[in-house]
């Protein structure tokens, strides 16, 4: 289970350090997501979860000079990497961004204005307690606002997450299933636990469509892109927790095994891997 307390600290470092990469991850996802907002310019747009801040310098610019974005994040180190990357690519044709740090399950805007459009990319579930954020933001976002949002089905859909693990499960403790809807990269998998919770709050035509898509996930120079594919298995994702504190000889081993099973996955000069996501929509 990820929860707010890992993205304050390790994991959002991790996340920080490794953004370019997690971009190439999520990035077809967060971009049918976006296409599902409609048209944004001159819109102001509430970003949750907004990471390293690629997806927020996406709103900006289709927001344009007119609009307003905010990003919203409780990751000190990943707001950091989202401030170097905009102070080292100005958007003067963009829509004027801030970046927030903050829990957004009860963050206000100052001046007290609804936003017209709430957005996020794999940053909706991680909340506590789902119904009072939701209902939260709802309320900041003004009558018939969009909500387009990225999150990831099961994990069996997901070889990124599912095949690391199943490479290097003998060498791990068993570890307990997580509670059915706990705060984690796949607590919005299945939309009958979700739909309620939107619909509760006050979301109206709530939808989940499916995005199926490949993901080409990988760190590192190593020439060999099976070694790339694992060392990002050992660094991000359900696996890297799972290692975090593991002895040396340990990670060896499962780096090996990963290395062997990213390779029969190998096409075209990178390891290719099935993924699926949801892309949920609704008005406030």
């Amino acid at each position: 289970m990820t929860t707010i307390e890992d993205w304050k600290g390790r994991v959002g470092a991790e996340w920080a350090d490794k953004a370019d990469a997690l971009d190439t991850l999520l990035g077809p996802s967060g971009e049918a997501a976006m296409r599902a907002l409609g048209p944004l310019e001159g819109r102001r747009v509430l970003d949750l979860g907004c990471g390293a801040g690629a997806t927020a310098f996406a709103l900006a610019r289709a927001a344009g000079p007119r609009g307003e974005v905010a990003g919203v994040d409780v990751s000190p180190p990943l707001l950091e990497r989202a401030r170097r990357r905009l102070a080292e690519r100005p958007m003067p044709d963009a829509a004027p961004l801030r970046f927030v740090l903050a829990d957004a399950a009860r963050w206000r805007p100052d001046d007290g204005a609804p936003f017209d459009a709430l957005y996020s990319r794999c940053g909706a579930m991680f909340f506590d307690d789902p119904p009072a954020a939701w209902a939260h933001l709802r309320s900041l976002t003004a009558p018939g606002a969009p909500l387009a949002i990225a999150c990831w089905r099961g994990p069996e859909l997901n070889l990124w997450a599912s095949l690391p693990l199943r490479a290097c499960a003998d060498l791990l403790a068993p570890a307990p299933p997580p509670a059915p809807g706990a705060p984690g990269p796949f607590a919005w998998a299945d939309p009958a636990r979700v739909v309620p919770v939107l619909e509760g709050a006050g979301w109206r035509e709530v939808a989940f469509t499916p995005f199926d898509h490949e993901v080409a996930p990988e760190l590192g120079d190593d020439p060999d892109p099976a070694a790339r594919a694992a060392d990002f298995a050992m660094r991000i994702g359900p696996l890297a927790s799972r290692l975090a504190g593991a002895p040396a000889d340990l990670r060896a081993e499962a780096a090996r095994r990963l290395r062997a099973a990213m390779a029969a996955h190998l096409r075209e000069g990178a390891v290719r891997l099935p993924a699926s996501a949801w892309i949920v929509t609704a008005r406030a």
